[in-house]
């Protein structure tokens, strides 16, 4: 479990090194969850608005960031993420994942 760890922060830290490299600005998370619409249902916080809305708070980042990858690719189908992660960048779901996880 801490090797995971260990590696998800340095794959994470890496992400924003490369990035911070590029001359890019890393978007900000709880802006972004609110300018794509993540808080409709999951909350400002990760707190589902509603029984049927998977809460996100509590979950690890880079749960998150995979889990959002499987909805951009298809890998995993939901008819609603699908079409929410279809249009996020690389930058964006890190971005996501790190605001809604821990």
């Amino acid at each position: 479990m801490k090797t995971t760890l260990m590696i998800s922060k340095w794959i994470s830290l890496s992400f924003v090194l490369a990035f911070a490299a590029c001359g890019g600005v890393a978007p900000d998370g709880a802006a972004l969850a609110v300018e794509k619409g993540c808080v409709a249902c999951h909350g400002e916080k990760g707190g589902a608005i509603a029984p049927i809305y998977p809460n996100l708070n509590g979950q690890y980042e880079t749960y998150l960031r995979l889990q959002l990858v499987a909805y951009k690719s298809g890998k995993r189908v939901n008819a609603i993420m699908n079409g929410m992660a279809k249009d996020l960048s690389a930058e964006d779901i890190a971005a996501l994942a790190a605001h809604y996880g821990k």
